[in-house]
């Protein structure tokens, strides 16, 4: 199916994506409290050092990024493509590429920091790096991979409007609408240039850098009044434009591409 049919595949994926919300979801029931006074005083305190780590670590959102991980690797397996998601050594002189989504989250910086201190942010790196981790074998190593025969610019198009899709439907029925836009909003623009990012250095690595650092320095950042509009034009319309500019014509897209060019094994 992902050589004959490839968007029906990564409909599919996407689909299954939300079946894995539902299930991690689930795992983590919300028992309601019958009567906050009994409640003991440890429970209105927030955990510490470890134990704070390990509490946000266990959390729906971090289940169902593992077990995206993991429907990612079986399904790399058995397409046969997991030699071409892209760990492999990225072509060097491209990695300056990425100064564009780098310089943005540095840009979050300015406004200052906002934790709760050292094991707050530990922990918020571990969970992105968790999701972003997933996000990109998915959307960037197993789908764009699928899509690739269309050309970097349809494959770039496609797997960005199904990333943003899952952001949608993952946050709607819990998050308010204004955070659920503005994170579809950043899935759906990011997906720009991480695709392109993806072709041109022809490697995971790159994208699963810059990613990172980006979304990291939005979780912890504290944007003012100044450098908010800013950081959302620059990582919305700003990455869509420097994706496409990283895709402008055959002779720029010439040297990245794919490391190899095997079609997968499953018809």
């Amino acid at each position: 199916m992902p050589h004959r049919r490839p968007a029906v595949f990564c409909l599919l994926v996407t689909l299954a994506l939300f079946v894995l919300t539902a299930l991690s979801r689930v795992s983590f029931p919300r028992a309601p409290v019958g009567n906050i006074k009994k409640l003991p005083q440890k429970a209105f305190e927030p955990p510490t050092g470890l134990d704070r780590i390990a509490s946000d670590l266990e959390s729906p959102e971090v289940l169902f990024w593992g077990l995206a991980i993991a429907l990612a690797v079986v399904l790399l397996v058995w397409t046969g493509l997991w030699r071409e998601a892209g760990f492999n050594r990225p072509i060097v002189k491209n990695l300056r590429l990425m100064w564009f989504p780098l310089f943005v989250g540095a840009l979050a910086f300015s406004g200052g920091v906002f934790v709760a201190g050292f094991d707050a942010l530990v922990s918020t790196f571990l969970v992105v790096l968790v999701a972003v981790f997933a996000e990109e074998l998915l959307f960037r190593g197993l789908l764009w991979r699928v899509l690739a025969p269309w050309g970097p610019v349809g494959a770039t198009a496609l797997t960005s409007l199904l990333a943003g899709a899952l952001v949608l439907g993952r946050n709607a029925t819990e998050g308010p609408w204004p955070e659920t836009v503005r994170l579809t909003a950043l899935a759906l623009c990011g997906g720009f240039v991480y695709s392109a990012l993806r072709w041109r250095t022809a490697s995971l690595w790159p994208v699963i850098l810059a990613h990172a650092a980006f979304a990291f320095a939005i979780d912890v950042s504290t944007l003012g009044t100044v450098t908010y509009p800013i950081v959302m034009l620059l990582s919305t319309l700003g990455f869509v434009a420097y994706g496409l500019f990283l895709l402008r014509n055959r002779q720029v897209r010439a040297d990245g591409g794919l490391t190899g060019a095997k079609p997968s094994r499953v018809r």
